[in-house]
Formats: C-alpha cells, structure tokens, sequence
C-alpha cells in the first residue's frame, strides 16, 4: 500500500543545494516527497505558520540570516514543524547550538546519501509526532480530570439546591389549597414562583446532562454523512441569516466508529455558535475533513467576530458565556461528548477574522 506523500518546506538560497537535496529524496524507495521550495526567509514567513508541512529543511546561510534564527522563528510560529539544518561544512558549536534550540537533526550536505537523508527526516516527524500527541494526551487527561471535578461539583449544587427546591414546590402547593380565594395578584405570584423553580430545576438538569459522561451506542459513520445532517438541522437559521455553507470533504474514506447522534449534538453546537458570530448577509461557513495519519480531522470555521484570546480557555466551562442570551452550556455539552469518544477539540481565533473549530477522533476510536 502507498504511502502518503509527506511534504516538505525547504529553504534554501542556493539552487544547485536544492537541487541535490530534491535529486537525493527521489532516490529513496520507501517514502515519496512533495518539496515546496523556497529561496527567501522573508518569502516563507507566511507558509511556516501552516500545517501543511510534515518537516522543514533549512539552510545554515540563508541570505542575511542564519539558520538558528531562522529556527527560532520557526519556534515560535510553529513549535510542533520538526526542523533539520544543513551546513555546508561541520560546526560541533553551532551543532550543539542548534540541537539545544530545537533543530530536529543537523547534516553536513557533502557527508549525506539518499539513505541518511531519508533516515533523518523519518525519525525527526515521527519524534515530532510522538511529542505532540503526548502533548496532547496530557491536555486531555488535565481536561478530563477538570471535567470530573467539575462533575462532582454539579452533582454537589444539584444535592444541595434540590432539596431546598422541592420544599418550596412543596409548601407552594400546600399554599395554593389553603387560600381559596384566590384573587389575579396571588395568582401570579403563584405562578411566577412556580416557574422559577421549574427554570432552576432544569438549569439543574442542563448542567448535569453537560458534564455527564452517558452510556454510547456506537456504530461506523461517514464524518461526512454527520455533518451534512448537522447543516440541514441549522437549515432554517442558516437560510435565515442567508449565511453560505461552503464545504471541502476528503472524498476517500473517512469513517469513524461513534455514538452518531451524540456526535451531532457536539457539531450543532458548534455550528449554532458559527451561525450566531456570522455577520447576515454575509456570512461564510466552512466544512472541512482531513485525514492525518490515523486520525479524522473535522473543521468548522466562520468569518465571525472572533473569540476575545482571553476567553479561549475558558470557553468550555459551564455557564461561560459572552453572549446576552443562552446558558453556555452548548460548548461544555460538546467537549464532553468529545473527550467520551477519547477525541480531541482545539479552537483558533482571530478578533475581526473568525474562528475554527478543529474536531480530532480516531478512525479506530473506541472499537
């Protein structure tokens, strides 16, 4: 079976250089390359950010800049992009000096062959993956250990309020037989009490269904299938805002083993937080599945307002919410749906630009 291309960013100012490096990676029999070359640092400063790239290779003399600095930058824009650094000639400083900031490998061009190359760039991504997936199996541990404790907190505010709750209910009705005559002032009296307590009991109920890991029915569904079925649930505000869904889907298999309902709660969530960010009018949603090794990735994105940074990490939480109306339970629901099918959910966002939501889940996930 063929394996995925992996691609790769290259800069390097001298074309002779790249050519050798692109001639040497064809050489190679058991992985393929699609090389994005690039002379200039400053021409590259906007594809480093992406996550298009599987590796970066580096020049040591790039222009005006050296490779640490450009590795430093990289860093920075980039932290999980695993970096290799050439040099033209052997430095033991500068060797350990880029190791110690983070470069993946440092090879001297004169002194590599297909099979060096090859081995170097196979072992860098495959530590740059390992680390970021213990990156984030410890985000999600902290995330599920919160999410417990938040749970039991729930489960302690419910104990403590109902009880209270039900007394009120209690001697409200004992109230209403023991005044006959009642007149239209006592009447509504008795009714607004009566609906408040109703509305507090099913606020009760709302934070415990979030924070509440249920039981599963789990069965093989297109990533794709879900989501289209999401959009006609929010087909009506959709239309109403006069909002385009625009949609990109990996067209081969992306199935995953799921609780499919569930799944779409989680992503009606999502989708009514876009369509409510969106200007009218004007307004842009995009769909988007990946396929990342052994993972599915969904994205839903928006051209909304933009998530304030400050509540970014905090957008999960129950009751956190920056909108007048709505209990900001929606997102909370959706990370526990989430983290019971072991997946993962990151948010971007750029004030004035919009915001993804970027939705991981194994293909073997819980089978």
């Amino acid at each position: 079976m063929a394996k995925d291309p992996l691609h790769i960013l290259h800069l390097e100012d001298d074309e002779e250089d790249y050519i050798l490096i692109r001639d040497l990676l064809e050489d190679t029999d058991q992985q393929t390359y699609e090389i994005d070359w690039i002379p200039s640092f400053e021409d590259a400063k906007g594809k480093i950010a992406l996550d298009g790239y599987d590796i970066c290779l580096v020049d040591y003399m790039l222009g005006k800049y050296t490779g640490l600095e450009v590795l430093k930058y990289i860093r920075e824009k980039n932290p999980h992009l695993p970096v290799i650094i050439f040099t033209g000639r052997g430095d033991d400083n500068i060797d350990i000096e880029a190791m110690n900031a983070g470069a993946a490998d440092y090879l001297i061009k004169g002194q590599i062959d297909a099979n060096i190359l090859e081995r170097s760039i196979r072992y860098a991504i495959s530590h740059s993956r390992t680390l970021k997936q213990l990156i984030e199996n410890e985000k999600s541990l902290r995330a599920a250990e919160q999410f417990a404790l938040t749970g039991r907190v729930a489960q302690l505010i419910a104990h403590e309020v109902r009880n209270p709750l039900t007394n009120v209910k209690l001697a409200l009705q004992q109230l209403q037989e023991e005044i006959q005559d009642k007149e239209e002032e006592h009447t509504s009296l008795f009714e607004l009490i009566d609906r408040n307590c109703n509305r507090i009991n099913q606020l009760i109920t709302d934070l415990l269904d979030s924070t509440r890991f249920n039981q599963l029915n789990y069965e093989n569904v297109s990533i794709n299938n879900i989501l289209d079925e999401t959009v006609e649930l929010a087909r009506d505000r959709l239309e109403l805002k006069k909002i385009k869904v625009q949609k990109s889907y990996r067209n081969d298999i992306c199935v995953v083993h799921i609780d499919k309902e569930k799944m779409k709660i989680a992503f009606l969530n999502i989708l009514i937080n876009a369509i409510e960010e969106v200007p009218e009018g004007d307004g842009i949603i995009k769909l988007i599945t990946e396929k990342r090794q052994d993972k599915c990735i969904a994205i839903i994105s928006d051209n909304g307002k933009g998530i304030d940074p400050n509540a970014l990490n905090r957008i999960f939480e129950p009751f956190f919410t920056g909108k007048k109306k709505g209990l900001g339970l929606g997102l909370t629901t959706t990370y526990n749906i989430l983290l019971s099918h072991n997946g993962n959910l990151k948010v971007e966002s750029e004030i004035g630009k919009g915001s993804s939501f970027i939705i991981t889940l194994d293909f073997t996930s819980n089978k």
